[in-house]
């Protein structure tokens, strides 16, 4: 089975075994009572159904999707599933991808090319939400205004590498504040640590995974696997340019797969999604949560919450539900 749908930076962590005391493996009602589910809601789950309940945003900026179903494959497949290379290739929306080096150059981004357009609006940039910069990079976008195109998409690359370096080095602490204007600047630090600290069912039963969430670099664990990707979308006609980071490591029986996206240059500020599978009596019980900041919540209308969903892995896991439903039903 292979999975199709959005891009999604991904890591998989988990309890290491000869660090930290064996977390007795749930029922599938616990969990789901755990979780804050309806009575209805659990049923569903139960039944087989493809639930995505109610969820608490973590601030007035939180566009937050909750998804739980159950499944009878095992949580190492799940991940390497959703870990497939496929993804980038299979997304309509991606424009180019590419990936960064240790410790990066301007060489990772050759295929990142902008158009004429695109190369106006960010010589052009002003404080605010229109464009995700901060005050230095628009300082240097706008010393380029009346260039060239290609001037301009040099000043794109090079800002981010920059940016990739700096989260590369520091995690989140690395972060440099988008400007809003008269004074005011994204707080896409604290909201990306909300989402990290959310994660209850991973702070009980994944402990070690929830430790890297909230203090990488400085926290890993043992076989942790990292990548690190520059994505190019079409999100509804507007180019969109995304860091993200990717994470694995094996934890015991239970899997976590989780996407950071550490900078977005347009619609949205920050976005992160973490999904945990745990293994369960006859197979996993799948809980998703994932959380896109933005600070245009008025009029922000539900065209683009959908163009936001739809990288927040909602696709890729109703086909991960569908197509077991499909083998069961053989």
């Amino acid at each position: 089975m292979r999975l199709r749908g959005t891009f999604a930076v991904l890591a998989v962590v988990g309890l290491s075994a000869a660090a930290q005391t064996a977390v007795a493996q749930p029922t599938v009602s616990q969990l789901l009572a755990e979780m804050g589910l309806s009575d209805g809601d659990k049923q569903k789950v139960l039944n087989g159904e493809f639930v995505t309940p109610d969820v608490t945003t973590l601030s007035d900026r939180d566009l937050a999707v909750n998804i739980v179903f159950l499944v009878k494959m095992g949580p190492e497949m799940l991940s390497k599933e959703l870990m497939g290379g496929d993804s980038l290739r299979a997304d309509s929306q991606v424009r180019a991808h590419g990936r960064f080096t240790t410790p990066g150059s301007l060489a990772d981004l050759v295929a990142l090319r902008i158009s004429e357009a695109v190369a106006l609006t960010f010589t052009n940039a002003q404080p605010g939400e229109a464009l995700n910069l901060a005050s230095s990079e628009i300082t240097e976008f706008t010393a380029l205004k009346g260039g060239t195109t290609q001037a301009a998409q040099g000043q794109l690359q090079k800002m981010l590498l920059t940016r990739y370096q700096a989260y590369r080095a520091l995690g989140l602490a690395g972060f440099v504040p988008y400007d809003r204007g008269s004074g005011r600047t994204s707080d896409s630090v604290d909201d990306l640590r909300k989402a990290s600290g959310a994660t209850l069912l991973l702070e009980k039963y994944m402990p070690a995974f929830h430790k890297v969430l909230l203090g990488y670099p400085r926290v890993t664990v043992p076989n942790m696997h990292e990548d690190f990707r520059w994505v190019y979308y079409d999100i509804q006609g507007k180019p969109t340019y995304v860091l993200a980071h990717m994470l694995s490591a094996p934890d015991g029986a239970g899997r976590a797969v989780a996407q950071r996206q550490y900078y977005v240059s347009t619609g949205y500020n920050v976005q992160q999604a973490v999904t945990a599978f745990v293994p369960v009596s006859g197979g996993t019980l799948v809980a998703y949560s994932g959380h896109a900041f933005t600070d245009q919540v008025t009029g922000f209308g539900g065209s683009l919450k959908r163009g936001i969903g739809r990288h927040l892995m909602t696709e890729k896991l109703e086909a991960l539900f569908a197509a077991d439903r499909a083998q069961g039903a053989r």
